[in-house]
């Protein structure tokens, strides 16, 4: 059987196009799910990457400033995170402030890995973290 070069080349880059794609994809990585209460029975979600500190605190971050589940996050602290098939009351604060940032952006990049990249260039770097204490 001949395999001609332009075969090769095709499967070459779709080998290395799966390879990229599985390295910045979020599957297989943790993704939780943040219920958000604004007081007058409308609830908001967001599915977002998580992680933890030393101090037993969780973090999540905003994408942007202007997320409508940040302002909510802000007038009421209360949240629920599910994760890991399990559902835990938090009290919510936000942190908008470069520190925080570069507190939490090391902790993202390790777990996360390269798809934190992607996501970092994809979105900016205007996020806002929120650190998450158990109520």
């Amino acid at each position: 059987m001949h395999i001609n070069r332009r075969t090769l080349v095709l499967a070459a880059v779709a080998l290395a196009g799966f390879a990229v794609w599985s390295a910045i994809r979020p599957g297989g990585k943790e993704i939780a799910v943040l219920q958000v209460f604004d007081g007058r029975g409308k609830d908001y979600f967001a599915s977002l990457w998580v992680v933890d500190d030393a101090s037993g605190f969780v973090w999540i971050q905003a994408d942007r400033p202007d997320e409508r589940w940040l302002s909510v996050v802000e007038a009421n602290p209360n949240v629920e995170l599910r994760r890991r098939g399990r559902s835990r009351m938090y009290l919510a604060t936000v942190y908008d402030t470069p520190e925080a940032r570069a507190y939490v952006a090391p902790r993202f990049r390790a777990k996360y890995g390269i798809a934190d990249r992607w996501r970092e260039w994809r979105s900016g770097r205007d996020t806002v973290p929120v650190r998450l204490q158990i109520r």
